[in-house]
């Protein structure tokens, strides 16, 4: 596992060489909460919406925007390239879990972008637009696991989308379909509070409220204790299914490999 940390460690000093990168997504964090929040001030005044307050939905568009900085679903972009390119030959000989290795390397880019975006963002848009503090200590932790969960889940996805890319040699109309129903079913600007019964429902079977809604909900006390239990074991659920799809595809990909490129 040493191994791995050093592979996260350098994709994080990595990362230091692209300073200008850093207040461009700053910037555009805050651009997008700026456009969010208005919308919901234009949609709920000083109202509430089934229960919900117009603070509540400040500080949950604020949570969705910068958690969306943290997920790995771009994985798929950085098989691609190594696919296009060969290099994928010379990191598949290496002694080490190749898998492993892009988690790692992810898990490296995802704290980076912690560290230098999220922080600063949340830190300006609790002083600009408001920021709710958790429901309880209870949810708080909840959120916290929750948002592992997220960026575990994030990064299956994405490591799908990359070994169907062993097949179709090109991951952009997958990696294009997974952003779309990430971009609904995650809930991550209308949440499924708001959605019609039969496509909540729909969410609901999949993993994509997992990816924004679910840990935003939870921080706002919106899931009860009571229900907590359930939507962590589906979530863990969903994991497994996920690890275990994609170890088959591994398997069946790295036999039909076929390098282009240099």
């Amino acid at each position: 596992m040493i191994t791995y940390a050093k592979f996260g460690m350098k994709a994080f000093t990595n990362q230091l060489s692209y300073r200008a990168e850093v207040w461009l997504r700053l910037l555009g964090n805050l651009i997008a909460i700026l456009i969010q929040t208005e919308i919901w001030r234009a949609v709920l005044g000083s109202g509430r919406m089934d229960g919900i307050s117009l603070e509540q939905m400040i500080t949950y568009s604020i949570l969705n925007t910068l958690l969306l900085t943290l997920l790995l679903h771009h994985i798929s972009g950085q098989v691609d390239a190594s696919l296009k390119s060969g290099s994928i030959a010379g990191e598949l000989i290496r002694p080490l879990s190749y898998p492993l290795y892009l988690l790692s390397n992810g898990l490296g880019q995802a704290a980076y972008q912690l560290v230098f975006t999220v922080v600063p963002s949340l830190l300006i848009a609790v002083l600009w637009f408001g920021f709710l503090p958790p429901a309880s200590g209870l949810h708080m932790l909840m959120f916290i696991i929750c948002l592992l969960l997220a960026v575990l889940l994030s990064f299956l996805l994405g490591y799908l989308v990359s070994l169907l890319a062993f097949w179709l040699m090109n991951h952009f109309s997958l990696s294009w379909i997974l952003s779309g129903l990430r971009l609904v079913f995650a809930g991550s600007f209308i949440p499924l509070w708001f959605f019609p019964d039969g496509w909540r429902t729909l969410a609901e079977w999949l993993p994509f409220q997992y990816l924004g809604f679910i840990p935003a909900a939870i921080y706002l006390g919106e899931v009860t204790p009571a229900q907590m239990r359930g939507v962590l074991g589906i979530g863990l659920g969903w994991v497994a299914a996920l690890i275990a799809l994609t170890s088959w595809l591994w398997h069946r990909a790295i036999r039909r490999l076929v390098v282009q490129g240099g």
